[in-house]
């Protein structure tokens, strides 16, 4: 297929944004909750959508920046959700189990928010309130009840940074390292993969860093649906003269052309063109794909030798792999031809400063450290690292992923952290290996958990087996899920007791030292 965007097969597919936006933002400010919503949408506070955010310190609709117009629809919507009114007192007492578990995440959402206790007790049909005490009572037992090994907690961005520290300091006097998060299941390779090669799991790209690029690479993401925002610093870009290369085996409309509300005359009206060249591999062969940029770099002598000998180690071996690794065997894997790969590559290498940027099409395979790991290699070996414009940046959902990975809600404990909790506790942590998301799910569906406590997020609906999950949380005799809203984790499951309260990859040879 030719990688010019123009060339696509285009039938049916719509443009991202537009007056879609418009009217999204209309319908919400003129709701019965208009007033109150645009109040909110005016704090000094971090967006509750996705990890670019906005707001903060600066408040209201400026980035970190200061540049106004930066709150998406996302944004409201996630807002506007944080703003329902308390769920009828008669919807418990009307919808049973079984009723409400034929409801889906959004039609759960949309019954509003929980403003008291509730339990499922095991053997009946129906929720009902509960007092804090016994709230209190019941979880103190349920945990102190069974042994560490056998005690669970799991968590999301959707919280604050104190509690997420509250939460793991809890699991971790009480033995237990079982502290399963969201990020287990979406970032978790970039983490991995990204401190392998740099040593520091986070982007290292700044927004003002971002926008002195003249190229981007964003690979395995629908930005448009999922991280607007990001969308207008990749309309500059583009205004600026620089080159986009969108990596996805879908043709995302948003990604071929957007209309942005922050550009109301040369945007909005006609939409922007993103996509400089668009590339379509097979599902799941990423790896392959930067492995033939490599190969590219490597035999049109675009490597940035002086940089990559003076930086980093372990490259001869990448060099090494490089040679030894066929054309055929790149492009069958990928299916993606030689002539497409070797394009893209010199369009790469004659830009100035390019920024690698990814989400979950890239980590969400067994691969993904290893995908993560080939992106790096290919900053590193571009010399795109460690100066302005360039550099690595996965794009992070919920606003406070981070924040709960630095406050020790992570299966990894870094070492100073584990000295400093070791002190503050008096005692020695427990060395025991804890659950991730998946080995959490894995060990209660093995009767191997008898108490999960939910901060936020959705367990249930976060895996790749419904089925699975469901035959899983329901094998466990407490769980207690804290969260505003309704979610289908506590319809997810029967016979035992919910409490619903508001409240290894190897990898290309990385550059250690990179």
């Amino acid at each position: 297929m030719d990688i010019d965007p123009s060339q696509l097969p285009l039938d049916g597919i719509k443009r991202g944004g537009g007056w879609s936006v418009i009217t999204g933002w209309g319908r919400a400010l003129l709701s019965r909750r208009g007033k109150r919503l645009w109040r909110t949408l005016n704090h000094k506070s971090a967006c509750l959508s996705c990890a670019w955010g906005t707001g903060g310190q600066n408040g209201g609709f400026r980035d970190e920046l200061g540049e106004p117009l930066q709150r998406c629809i996302k944004s409201v919507e996630a807002i506007q959700s944080e703003l329902q009114p308390a769920v009828p007192r008669h919807v418990f007492d009307r919808l049973s189990l079984g009723e409400l578990q034929n409801f889906d995440s959004a039609s759960c959402d949309r019954l509003g928010r929980l403003d008291r206790p509730l339990i499922h007790r095991a053997g009946q049909d129906f929720y009902e309130p509960i007092q804090w005490d016994e709230v209190y009572k019941r979880l103190a037992d349920a945990f102190l009840a069974s042994p560490p090994e056998r005690v669970a907690s799991y968590s999301s961005g959707r919280s604050s940074n104190e509690a997420a520290y509250l939460l793991q300091l809890l699991m971790r006097a009480r033995g237990s390292n079982n502290l399963a998060d969201c990020s287990d299941l979406c970032h978790a390779p970039s983490s991995v993969g990204l401190t392998r090669v740099f040593g520091s799991g986070t982007s290292n790209v700044s927004l003002e860093s971002l926008r002195q690029a003249d190229g981007v690479v964003l690979v395995g993401s629908n930005a448009p649906a999922n991280h607007p925002r990001l969308m207008n610093e990749l309309i500059r870009l583009r205004d600026r003269g620089g080159t986009v290369v969108v990596i996805n085996p879908v043709v995302e409309g948003g990604l071929l052309k957007f209309g942005s509300p922050a550009f109301p005359i040369r945007s909005l009206l006609l939409g922007s063109e993103i996509a400089s060249l668009f590339l379509q591999p097979i599902p799941g062969s990423d790896t392959a794909v930067f492995l033939g940029f490599q190969k590219a770099w490597l035999e049109s002598g675009a490597i940035a030798w002086e940089f990559v000998k003076s930086h980093s180690d372990g490259w001869e071996a990448l060099q090494e792999q490089l040679m030894s690794t066929s054309w055929e065997s790149i492009t069958q894997c990928c299916g993606l031809s030689r002539e497409e790969l070797e394009h893209t590559a010199a369009r790469l290498a004659s830009c100035r400063a390019v920024v690698f940027a990814w989400a979950m099409g890239i980590t969400h395979h067994s691969n993904g450290t290893t995908n993560v790991q080939a992106i790096a290699n290919s900053a590193v070996l571009s010399g795109n690292v460690g100066r302005p414009g360039t550099g690595t940046m996965p794009i992070r959902g919920h606003s406070n992923v981070q924040g709960f990975g630095s406050m020790g809600v992570s299966i990894r404990l870094r070492e100073p952290m584990r000295l400093a909790l070791e002190a503050l506790l008096k005692r020695p942590l427990s060395r025991t290996p804890g659950y991730h998301a998946r080995d959490l799910i894995e060990a209660a569906d093995q009767g191997q958990v008898d108490a999960l406590l939910c901060l936020g997020g959705n367990l249930y609906g976060a895996n790749p087996d419904s089925n699975q999950a469901r035959r899983a949380l329901g094998q466990i005799d407490t769980v207690a899920y804290l969260a505003r809203q309704r979610d289908r984790i506590s319809a997810g499951n029967s016979g035992r007791e919910t409490c619903s309260l508001d409240a290894t990859d190897r990898g290309q040879p990385g550059f250690p030292d990179g």
